[in-house]
């Protein structure tokens, strides 16, 4: 999601440019690369994964790609496959071993060859931290953290940094929540190494987590001061972000110039063509950040909205919109280029009124009846009781997802059938959808799996929405829908750092874990809430 501010010229060629090329040229495997990375841009992984697949067949030099593709798509067989290919033509590519060891350790749960792909990743990118972390995680399956290491110290190339393994070992205990284990471990690097930004932001995210914003506060303030590290003065914006203190955010923003003088802040533009990345990967952003566009509208500009492929069709409806389009798309030319999530900090237009008006986005009208039909009959033409929508997994494609503590497993969810005259209905589309359909014992819920303008549609006829932090928490939020949202420990900052509501969202109720990786609280919390839910 974070995403600097886009320059104009990015876009070199559109989409069309490069299909025309190979429709000159089937077997230019370069431009099959190119049309994989423009399609996985759009949030179109599977014609992605398609397009990298034609590219590794003409040239090994892609069979990463389409590994790396597969592995994305969930589809191990197929990662193994290329994956070993690309080993096989290059030994010494190291992406190639990181991305094994990644579907060893996170899709075929084997910890012991995915550690062997991570540590041959170490030995040809020492200094890739990422590597470290990996490891760390494979060997806390087994051994104590000073275990771990002591084991990956003695694994590492002579001329690898020795504090690596300590602290890799200490971020992967801070991401699965073990953060007493990780704390020590940090404060030791620092001893060693006083100035290490990486430990010192990684204190600070510990310390906002653990609902301690004073010390957080001052390891920001320190990892800021120990030199330029935009991950670390990232994390001071969401710092304040999460307290609602957008003002102070605005400042740390402006403290560290990274804004650019020429992009837009609020100022009358009349006529003037403004693109608002709303979000290109993420259909939550996308769907969070176009109620923008109605200020961009407000100031005078014909405003273009790029979001993902798949939200074309309903984010053209959305006040102050007046076109879409998605990553890679032809489009008139810009007079200014904004992205939405930077928007928040550099714009002057105070934040309450960039969040304001709610809701913003409605179901397509023509949709409607024929939902309304479907969800009655589904009750057998009864409607006493309570219509829920339920949503267990969040993107597979999320990079800032430590191992998944955003999504929770349909099983997880279990106490929800015990509700007395409450008929479940999964919103659940991807991935997530093949626990519904071989759930056992089987789970009471209605699958329906609709595209976005559908399942808009579906959850305006619906009396509530049950979800965790996905995209469609920001669909029925959107929308002012009744939606109680499962959050994990360490939520994202549009939850706010604490209580049960959020002020982008009214229409929200917010549980949240007490327990790292613990949904059972949460869950049991919003099974009583449904119990006594009272509809109007």
């Amino acid at each position: 999601m974070l995403n600097s501010p886009l320059p104009l010229d990015e876009l070199t060629e559109s989409l069309p440019d490069v299909r025309e090329r190979i429709r000159r040229n089937p077997s230019d495997a370069a431009s099959l690369h190119t049309l994989g990375l423009m399609l996985a841009q759009r949030g179109e992984y599977l014609r992605s994964y398609i397009a990298y697949r034609a590219a590794a067949a003409r040239h090994p030099g892609f069979l990463y790609a389409a590994g790396s593709a597969a592995l994305t798509l969930g589809r191990g067989g197929d990662a193994s496959a290329y994956l070993e290919q690309a080993i096989a033509f290059n030994a010494d590519h190291a992406d190639a071993w990181q991305k094994r060891g990644e579907l060893y350790l996170d899709h075929l749960r084997d910890p012991q060859p995915a550690l062997d792909s991570y540590l041959r990743a170490i030995a040809l990118a020492p200094e890739d931290s990422l590597n470290y972390q990996s490891a760390g995680r494979c060997l806390l399956n087994s051994d104590p953290p000073d275990a771990a290491i002591a084991r990956l110290r003695d694994s590492q190339p002579p001329n690898a940094d020795p504090l690596h393994a300590a602290r890799g070992v200490a971020i992967a205990l801070a991401e699965s929540g073990r953060y007493d284990d990780a704390f020590p471990i940090f404060h030791d690097v620092l001893r060693e190494r006083p100035a290490d930004i990486l430990s010192m932001r990684i204190l600070a995210e510990m310390c906002d987590a653990r609902r301690d914003p004073k010390a957080a506060q001052r390891w920001y303030e320190r990892a800021m001061a120990a030199g330029d590290d935009t991950m670390a003065t990232t994390g001071f914006i969401m710092h304040w972000s999460k307290r609602g203190d957008y003002d102070r955010a605005r400042a740390v923003f402006l403290s560290k110039k990274m804004g650019d003088p020429g992009h837009w802040r609020g100022e009358a533009i009349p006529g003037k063509t403004l693109r608002l990345v709303a979000g290109d990967i993420y259909f939550g952003d996308a769907l969070h950040f176009v109620r923008y566009a109605r200020a961009a509208k407000q100031a005078g500009a014909n405003v273009i909205v790029q979001c993902p492929v798949r939200l074309r069709n309903l984010l053209r409806t959305v006040e102050g919109v007046d076109a879409t389009v998605a990553p890679h798309d032809p489009h008139p030319p810009l007079d200014f280029d904004v992205s939405a999530f930077w928007m928040t900090y550099e714009s002057r237009i105070p934040v309450g009124d960039l969040m304001g008006g709610v809701p913003y986005l409605q179901a397509p009208p023509e949709l409607l009846a024929g939902w309304r039909k479907r969800i009655v009959l589904t009750k057998g033409m009864c409607t006493k009781g309570v219509n829920a929508g339920i949503a267990w997994r969040g993107s597979p494609f999320r990079i800032r997802d430590p191992h998944g503590s955003r999504s929770m497993r349909l099983e997880d969810l279990r106490p929800l059938t015990q509700v007395p005259d409450l008929t479940l209905y999964s919103l659940q589309c991807g991935q997530g959808r093949t626990e519904l359909l071989n759930a056992a014992p089987p789970f009471p819920a209605i699958d329906l799996a609709p595209d976005f303008p559908n399942t808009a549609a579906a959850i305006e006829v619906l009396d509530v929405v049950v979800t965790i932090d996905t995209s469609i928490a920001h669909l029925a939020g959107a929308m002012g829908k009744r939606t109680f949202l499962i959050l994990p420990y360490d939520a994202f900052f549009t939850w706010m750092a604490d209580g049960d509501s959020t002020p982008w969202y009214p229409s929200l109720t917010l549980f949240r874990q007490q327990t790292p990786g613990d949904w059972s609280g949460p869950v049991k919390a919003v099974a009583r809430a449904l119990g006594n839910l009272k509809l109007t």
